[in-house]
């Protein structure tokens, strides 16, 4: 399960703006795992003024996407990925499947699944 967490300046990202970046972020991790969407989580923090700072250079690509919508400039997005791995990680009561195993965990667990949107089932 995939779990992407951006912050940004309390107030700068509108709800429709939060709807796009999940998913053009949604749409990259798809498209870079072929992994199912159902299991794409993005998170928002909202950050108060003096909350941190920094001023290193975007380091992943998700960040022009970012800029695109929210119109802050690549050079003040700070953007990371931190991986776990899926045999310590549940979704739906159930140990996610590697990566490449979802079809088959899919057609396992139907039953338990059924009903989920975005699942296909």
């Amino acid at each position: 399960m995939p779990i992407y967490q951006r912050a940004a300046p309390h107030g700068l990202l509108t709800g429709d703006m939060k709807a796009l970046i999940a998913t053009a972020i949604t749409d990259a991790h798809v498209d870079a795992t072929g992994a199912p969407r159902v299991f794409v989580h993005v998170f928002f923090n909202e950050l108060t003024v003096h909350v941190f700072f920094n001023e290193l250079p975007p380091g992943v690509a998700y960040s022009a996407s970012w800029s695109e919508i929210t119109g802050q400039p690549q050079k003040r997005v700070v953007a990371g990925l931190t991986e776990i791995d899926s045999d310590v990680t549940m979704e739906y009561g159930l140990v996610l499947p590697h990566p490449g195993d979802e079809t088959a965990w899919f057609a396992e667990n139907a039953d338990a699944l059924d009903g989920i949107q975005g699942t296909g089932l």
